[in-house]
């Protein structure tokens, strides 16, 4: 029991800078169909909850590509004190029945994680959500608003939020990307 209380504390200690919680992940639900050719191209991330790979980075964005493979290029572009910072994944959609539950990994050597769709219009908004459970004791959380400009007007973001809320995730840990400045290069 000793050993097991040192493991969730050795994840809740590596996931200082992400959302942990006790027991499972919440019961989400992802959207029913995701026209992944709509989703493709490039996107702002307007709002998160922290998470340590992407810790102070500002101007993100993303962008999505179908691969030779057809995997989805996933290509993440920041800021983190003034020099530009980026990251190549991979993604793809691992069960062909559940269209909105993509994995992603950005390393050879790191596991894929889920990357699910709650909802999109495809043309202003992305609600994504991902989960990692921790044996059933613990959860580590992580949440993107991605939009297809660097702006949200207050209405669309308190619609985002009750789409997240209404799926058991809180918000309070959801803050701001700054998208400001950014210059030609975001």
């Amino acid at each position: 029991m000793e050993t097991l209380i040192l493991v969730v504390l050795a994840c809740f200690t590596s996931a200082l800078a992400q959302v942990p919680g006790f027991g499972g992940c919440p019961d989400a639900k992802p959207l029913a169909h995701l026209d992944l050719n709509r989703y493709l191209g490039k996107w702002y991330e307007l709002y998160k909850m922290p998470n340590l790979f992407e810790g102070g980075q500002t101007c993100v964005t993303a962008n999505y590509s179908v691969k030779a493979n057809g995997h989805i290029k996933v290509y993440n572009h920041g800021f983190t004190n003034g020099e530009a910072v980026w990251a190549e994944g991979d993604a793809f959609l691992p069960d062909t029945t559940k269209p909105s539950q993509l994995t992603v990994k950005f390393t050879a050597n790191s596991p894929y994680a889920p990357y699910w769709v709650l909802d999109t219009d495809y043309d202003n908004y992305s609600a994504v959500f991902s989960c990692e459970s921790l044996g059933g004791l613990a959860h580590v959380e992580f949440a993107w608003i991605l939009t297809r400009n660097n702006t949200i007007s207050d209405s669309l973001k308190q619609k985002i939020f009750k789409i997240f809320e209404k799926n058991g995730i809180g918000t309070t840990d959801i803050k701001k990307t700054v998208q400001d400045n950014c210059g030609k290069n975001v």
